[in-house]
C-alpha cells in the first residue's frame, strides 16, 4: 500500500506560470544545472545519449555526490541551441531532461509523508509574483501534520523564519540575529532535541532579542569606508566570471566598470542616503529571503544549514551593493523596483544556484566555507 503524501505549497505557488519567450532571463544561462542520478543513469545506459555525459562534471562533497552540466565560458548551457531551444528536447524528447530542467523554478523537499513545494527566486516571474505580495510569505500549514515538530532542522528553519518576519527590527539586524543563532548552536557540541527546543525558545522572547541586538551596536561604529571597500572587492571577485553571461550582461556591464574606477571615500554620504531609500523594498527583500530559507535551509547537518544561510546573506549583500551602484550612477539618484527585482534574480543564480563554485571561492580566499561572524556582521551593518 502506497504511503499517503501530504502536499503543502508556498503562498502563491499556483500563480506561477512560465512566460516563455517574454522572459528576459533564459533558464539556460548563468547557473549550475544539476543532473539528478536517475537522469544521469538514463543517459549513461542509452548508447544514443552517452555523448551527453561529455558535458557533465562530477562534484563530491558533504556526503553526497552531484552531477552538474558544464557551462560554456559565457555561462551558457552547452545544450542550448542558437535558436534558444534545448537540443536534448529537440533530439530526444523532454523525458530525457534532468529533473531540474523539468521542474524549474519549482522546488520540492520531502519530509516523511509530507512534500513541500516552493519556488526559486532565480526566476523573474517568481520574483514578480512576490513583489506584489503585501503580506508575509509562508508555506500553507496543516494542523494535523506534526512533521515540523518531529524534525530538528525544521524547528531551526521555523525559528529563522520567525526572526526574519519580526516587525520593528531592521532587516540587517534580522539577518545577523539569525546567523548568530546558527553559530551559537554550532558551538554547542551536545545539543539534544530537548536542548535545541529550549535554546530556540529564547528567540521568542523580546527581552532576549533586545539583549542580543545590543551586542551588535559596536559593529555599526566600525569604519564604513573599509567595509564598503571590502564589499566592493567581494562584488568584483564574485561577478567576474558571470558579467558576460548574456542575460546578465546589460545589468552588470556599467556597474562592473564603475566598481573598477570607484573612489569609495567620495560616496559614503550617498551610501547613507541610499540605505534610507532602500528600506522601501524591505518587504520584497524579506519575502524573497524567507522564500529561500523555506526551500534551502532544510538540512539536518548544521554546518550545511549555516552554509545555506550564508549563501542567502551573500546574495543580500551583493543585491544591495548592485542596487547602490545603479543608484549612484543614476543622475536622478532614484531606485527602480525593476532594478531590485533584476538583481534578486541575477544573484539568486550567481550565488544560490552556483553554491559549489561559491564555496570553492570562499575556501580559496578565506580558507573556510563558513565565514567568521564578526566579518559578516561588519559587512551587513555598514
Amino acid at each position: 500500500m502506497n504511503k499517503i503524501e501530504n502536499i503543502l505549497k508556498i503562498k502563491e505557488y499556483d500563480k506561477f506560470k512560465c512566460i516563455a519567450d517574454k522572459c528576459n532571463f533564459t533558464c539556460c544561462t548563468g547557473w549550475d544545472i544539476n543532473v539528478d542520478t536517475k537522469t544521469y543513469n538514463k543517459w549513461r545506459e542509452n548508447k544514443d545519449l552517452k555523448y551527453l555525459l561529455d558535458n557533465v562534471r562530477f562534484i563530491k562533497g558533504h556526503g553526497k555526490n552531484k552531477f552538474l552540466i558544464k557551462k560554456e565560458t559565457n555561462g551558457v548551457c552547452p545544450f542550448l541551441s542558437n535558436e534558444g531551444l534545448c537540443n536534448i528536447v529537440t533530439d530526444h524528447g523532454d523525458e530525457y531532461l534532468s529533473l531540474t530542467c523539468r521542474s524549474f523554478p519549482r522546488i520540492e523537499n520531502d519530509f516523511e509523508d509530507v512534500k513541500e513545494l516552493t519556488l526559486s527566486c532565480s526566476c523573474p516571474e517568481v520574483v514578480n509574483i512576490i513583489s506584489h505580495m503585501e503580506e508575509k510569505i509562508y508555506i500553507e500549514s496543516n494542523n494535523s501534520l506534526s512533521y515540523i515538530e518531529d524534525l530538528g532542522c525544521l524547528k531551526i528553519r521555523e525559528s529563522l523564519v520567525n526572526i526574519l518576519q519580526k516587525e520593528d527590527i531592521r532587516i540587517e539586524n534580522k539577518l545577523i540575529l539569525s546567523y548568530d543563532m546558527l553559530f551559537n548552536m554550532l558551538d554547542n557540541d551536545d545539543l539534544t532535541y530537548e536542548n535545541l527546543i529550549e535554546f530556540l525558545d529564547n528567540y521568542k522572547s523580546k527581552n532576549y532579542i533586545k539583549e542580543e541586538l545590543n551586542k551588535y551596536k559596536d559593529y555599526e561604529n566600525k569604519d564604513t569606508i573599509e567595509y564598503l571597500k571590502e564589499v566592493n572587492s567581494l562584488f568584483i571577485d564574485i561577478i567576474e566570471n558571470y558579467r558576460n553571461v548574456p542575460s546578465f550582461k546589460e545589468a552588470l556591464k556599467d556597474i562592473y566598470k564603475f566598481t573598477e574606477e570607484i573612489n569609495i571615500e567620495k560616496f559614503v554620504k550617498n551610501w547613507k542616503e541610499f540605505k534610507d531609500l532602500f528600506k522601501e523594498y524591505d518587504n520584497l527583500i524579506e519575502n524573497c529571503i524567507v522564500s529561500k530559507v523555506l526551500s534551502s535551509c532544510v538540512s539536518d547537518d548544521l554546518e550545511e544549514m549555516i552554509i545555506s544561510f550564508e549563501m542567502i546573506i551573500l546574495e543580500y549583500l551583493l543585491i544591495r551593493h548592485a542596487v547602490f551602484l545603479r543608484y549612484y550612477i543614476n543622475i536622478k539618484k532614484e531606485i527602480s523596483i525593476q532594478d531590485v527585482k533584476d538583481y534578486i534574480v541575477i544573484f539568486s543564480r550567481i550565488i544560490g544556484n552556483n553554491s559549489e563554485a561559491v564555496i570553492e571561492f570562499l575556501l580559496d580566499i578565506y580558507e573556510s566555507e563558513i565565514l567568521e561572524f564578526d566579518y559578516i556582521c561588519s559587512l551587513i551593518l555598514i
